[in-house]
């Protein structure tokens, strides 16, 4: 099980760090339009890919574990997707 959730996890993480390598090198490169669009379709493809985790978990586990493992899932995530979001914005801030 340990298996699986490292797995999803650093594919979660993977996705996330090639989305923000995107975007970081699109600002600095002076790209104009949908800006944060690769960081957000990031987001998404985690959300969607989150029930795969929940099912697999609780026909291995038990309901319990499911929750739990989703849940810390859902806070580490987004405090990634917030610290991201904070890298981002000092590597592509201007100096003054």
């Amino acid at each position: 099980m340990q298996v699986f959730w490292m797995i999803w996890g650093g594919a979660v993480v993977g996705i996330l760090l090639l989305a923000s390598w995107i975007e970081i090198n699109g600002a600095r490169n002076g790209f104009l339009g949908a800006n944060g669009i690769f960081l957000f379709t990031s987001g998404y493809l985690t959300v969607f890919s989150s029930p795969i985790l929940f099912v697999v978990t609780w026909i291995w586990s038990s309901f319990l574990t499911a929750l739990l493992v989703w849940v810390t899932g859902a806070i580490v995530y987004a405090a990634l997707f917030a610290l991201m979001l904070q890298v981002i914005d000092r590597l592509t801030r201007k100096p003054s």
